[in-house]
């Protein structure tokens, strides 16, 4: 495992504030593609433990859980290999029950880890960041967090994810172990459980410190515990667009349009040689026939339409935008909605765009004004400004449908 050390006085003022490149700098996301994603594991070293004070401190941890409502999908705790019920705990108290709240302090002050699954979805710096991650990597990330008090505590016995996982310490330090990899590049549902000692002795046992990143291709044998001190670090796990779902989508798709692939092997196969010749010459045109019919350049189209809209869209700001839709005029300035990702086809009639899980469908002739919001590097716009041949009504209704839609919002 490589470890690179990158020192609090080589920061440069353009560092990346959001997104993969914050996580993986010193190194470029071209060599992070080419030399670690999905190949093997990295640790990058930071003498600065203010690294993601912006993204989660411990006192923000502290802010969400007794603000929440807790219910036992957005919080668990974890003690020694194991998720422990809360259930139990709720039980007790003066009345006969207690609060989720101190449910879930008492299992961290009796050695329990706290796991806050998801927490990007109500955190708002972890929101932008995400939405940053997968405009930037067109792949799909979940930041959960783990908390765990001190005293060598550890959460889950070694184990490895079928997700790609980037590890953040936010305050605290953790000691790591790798045990390798036993299967590799796991798919979601191939899950390799087996016995601790199995693995044997680590090939990689050190501590995570605040500011350090740690990260982990899918499949890589793992288990954490902490030191003297409690930890807090953030999980940022990342599935993207796999070329075997691809296959399998585009494959499920052509059993369905033809049925020639639905038909059943005739009867009597196993016993007569002759039925089970034929069947096998007739799997090897279907076989042949796949290579035919399946299209690459139809995968990839599936791909990008999954990628714009792997992640919840960011509609901040989106009810004011609305209750100020009828005032909007020529000179009223636009933006395109921040993070946003979005993909345009063209056809003889209409022009496409894709984005936020939908399709937005416009005539073939204001192509060039939605080319130029999709793709203008201007900060704001307004309708009056947009190229095209529109005149001034039609500039304004377009601008006035896309803010509607949520692809643009007013400056």
């Amino acid at each position: 495992m490589e470890t690179i050390v990158y020192r609090k006085s080589d920061e440069s003022t353009a560092q990346p504030a959001l997104g993969l490149s914050r996580l993986v700098a010193p190194l470029d996301m071209a060599r992070f593609q080419s030399e670690y994603f999905e190949k093997k594991p990295l640790l990058i070293r930071r003498e600065n433990r203010a690294y993601y004070a912006d993204l989660l401190t411990l006192d923000d941890v502290d802010e969400i859980l007794s603000l929440s409502s807790l219910h036992n999908e957005d919080v668990r705790v974890a003690s020694e290999g194991s998720i422990v019920s809360l259930d139990d705990r709720l039980a007790f108290g003066p009345h006969g029950h207690t609060n989720a709240q101190e449910a879930v302090y008492a299992s961290y002050r009796d050695g329990a880890t706290i796991i806050i699954d998801g927490l990007h979805g109500r955190w708002a710096p972890l929101k932008r960041f995400v939405h940053a991650l997968g405009a930037e990597t067109n792949a799909k990330f979940q930041v959960n967090t783990y908390l765990t008090p001190g005293g060598k505590v550890q959460g889950f016995k070694p184990h490895q994810d079928n997700h790609d996982v980037f590890v953040a310490q936010a305050h605290g330090v953790k000691r790591w172990a790798l045990y390798g990899t036993r299967h590799e590049l796991p798919l979601k549902h191939q899950n390799h459980q087996a016995p601790v000692d199995e693995y044997g002795e680590p090939e990689h046992e050190f501590d995570l410190h605040p500011g350090d990143l740690l990260y982990l291709p899918r499949g890589t044998v793992h288990a954490a515990r902490s030191t003297d001190s409690a930890s807090l670090h953030l999980t940022f796990g990342a599935r993207p667009v796999l070329r075997a779902n691809l296959l399998i989508e585009a494959v499920e798709q052509l059993l369905n349009s033809d049925v020639r692939f639905r038909q059943g092997l005739p009867l009597g196969f196993v016993s007569d040689k002759e039925l089970s010749r034929q069947s096998e010459e007739g799997l090897t045109q279907l076989i042949a026939l796949l290579a035919e019919k399946l299209s690459p350049a139809g995968m990839m189209e599936n791909a990008i339409t999954q990628a714009i809209s792997i992640n919840s869209p960011d509609l901040r700001n989106h009810l004011t935008d609305l209750e100020q839709l009828g005032a909007l005029g020529l000179d009223t300035a636009v933006r395109r909605r921040p993070g946003i990702r979005w993909d345009m086809r063209k056809s003889d009639k209409t022009v496409q765009l894709h984005f936020h899980n939908k399709l937005v469908e416009l005539p073939v002739h204001v192509a060039d004004e939605v080319r130029f919001m999709a793709e203008g590097t201007e900060p704001s716009f307004t309708a009056r400004s947009l190229p095209g041949l529109l005149d001034e009504p039609g500039r304004q209704l377009l601008v006035k449908t896309m803010v509607r839609e949520g692809f643009l919002t007013l400056a």
